[in-house]
């Protein structure tokens, strides 16, 4: 009889387990779909009326987004003491054609119950061909900075003036 009752506890812990698992999955994708859905021009005011999706989308030429929410700490000062709170964050983050890539994240709640969160960008980044990750001050720059012309190589740059013409064709063929 104990048998059955260890048994059939450990079943019941386990379909709790599994139906918040399944809440918070619902959750997570429910933040993210309100993250898409967003009005740019609510996130930064030099943008126009359009949803954040639909603007990454039209940035990034059709390049499929991978959004994924996650916890995101920040720091707060109160009292002179820093103290770290677990907020959600969502990221969107896009691997462009020619080897770069994007990432946007957007706060999109406080781990702090009954207060209402505000969503607002946290960071904007392009990381270029090298692995070099570039900051963007704010989300109306970052369509310059992804049409903005890759560098060009080292053998498309042109030759320093006065090489003589035997270091030129070294250069060249090298």
């Amino acid at each position: 009889m104990v048998r059955k009752l260890s048994t059939f506890t450990l079943l019941l812990l386990g379909c709790s387990v599994w139906a918040q698992d399944a809440n918070r999955h619902q959750a997570g994708e429910a933040t993210i779909e309100r993250v898409k859905a967003l009005r740019v021009s609510s996130l930064d005011r030099d943008l126009p009326e359009v949803t954040l999706e639909f603007f990454l989308n039209y940035e990034a030429g059709g390049a499929p987004i991978q959004w994924e929410m996650s916890d995101c700490l920040r720091l707060t000062r109160s009292s002179g003491v820093q103290e770290t709170k677990s907020d959600t964050c969502v990221q969107a983050h896009v691997d462009l054609k020619d080897s770069r890539s994007a990432t946007v994240v957007v706060f999109a709640s406080t781990a702090k119950p009954g207060t209402a969160a505000v969503p607002k960008i946290l960071s904007v980044s392009v990381t270029d061909t090298n692995g070099a990750i570039h900051d963007v001050p704010r989300l109306h720059d970052l369509p310059m900075e992804l049409h903005r012309p890759l560098p060009k190589g080292p053998r498309d740059l042109p030759l320093p003036a006065g090489a003589t013409m035997g270091e030129r064709l070294s250069v060249r063929n090298s």
